[in-house]
């Protein structure tokens, strides 16, 4: 399995900068490791109201449990997606995340 290392920090600010076929493989890589954890209490992007509000929600322990969701909304997708990147990050990364990409 892919262990992240203290460089790919770094591929992180492509993220928000380029179109998901035009992703380097790296990030590519980095971002199919941050993905991968079981089912159970995954973090996912909930749409709550369609193409315009979406909330990061926790899966349940069983096919079926409700999704718990976070107070926090967001307006547009992409801002859903750099939240639950930074989540992703902490749970699997061993470093911190960038301060200049806050």
């Amino acid at each position: 399995m892919y262990e992240i290392q203290p460089e790919d920090a770094e591929l992180l600010k492509h993220f928000r900068t380029t179109t998901t076929k035009n992703r380097p493989l790296k990030l590519n890589r980095l971002l199919n490791r941050l993905r991968m954890e079981p089912m159970a209490g995954k973090q996912v992007i909930v749409c709550t109201q369609p193409y315009s509000e979406y909330a990061i929600g926790t899966l349940g322990a069983g096919r079926g449990d409700p999704v718990a969701l976070a107070p926090q909304r967001y307006a547009k997708l992409a801002d859903a997606q750099w939240a639950l990147l930074k989540i992703r990050w902490a749970i699997h990364s061993p470093y911190p995340w960038p301060s200049d990409l806050d």
